[in-house]
């Protein structure tokens, strides 16, 4: 026997709601032969792209005091990474960015400062290019001059389309790694 309060009165339960079934959306794209007439398709044209103003370079804001008083220390050459495989990257971001399928910016932690500005005006300076990747084997061959003092001088042959060229870098080993501080023959 059980003792039932008075807010539980033996009054009926109150019906439960209805269920109802719903299709399930359909989330696989459609077969080719579901696919709408091509004619069907709109094409709007990209007018409000084309309106706007082209891209300016933006310099970047004045260092801070603290920033003012980091120096970079020189780092020996035995306490830095393997200089060919950082070179062999670097010559090849700097085609992909000539070419225009890499931005710049990527660069900017393995160059210094100057070299960044230089070749910011270098990039603003060049007409588009065709867009075209450079492959992987672009960089032909690579030779490395290393200096105890922790300085590496590069010369590099590479393949610009269906042309060979010279590139040669200079990086200096600080705060524990590589930094290109010049570039030529690009």
């Amino acid at each position: 026997m059980s003792v039932l309060s008075p807010e539980h009165s033996l009054a009926p339960a109150a019906p439960p709601p209805t269920l109802r079934l719903l299709p399930v959306p359909v989330s696989e794209p459609p077969f080719d032969d579901e696919l709408p007439p091509r004619s069907a398709i709109s094409r709007a044209p990209l007018g409000p792209l084309r309106a706007l103003p082209p891209l300016r370079l933006v310099p970047a804001p004045a260092p801070d005091e603290e920033e003012d008083e980091q120096i970079r220390y020189r780092t020996a050459l035995g306490d830095l990474p393997p200089s060919r495989p950082v070179a062999r990257a670097l010559v090849q971001g700097l085609l992909e960015v000539l070419a225009g399928v890499r931005p710049l910016a990527q660069l900017r932690r393995r160059t210094s400062p100057e070299l960044y500005a230089t070749l910011e005006l270098a990039v603003a300076e060049r007409r588009p290019s065709t867009g075209l990747r450079p492959t992987s084997d672009a960089v032909r061959s690579l030779h490395i001059q290393e200096r105890p003092e922790g300085v590496a001088e590069v010369c590099a042959t590479v393949r610009r389309g269906s042309r060979a060229a010279a590139v040669a870098l200079r990086m200096e080993g600080g705060d524990d790694q590589w930094c290109c501080t010049d570039v030529a023959g690009l």
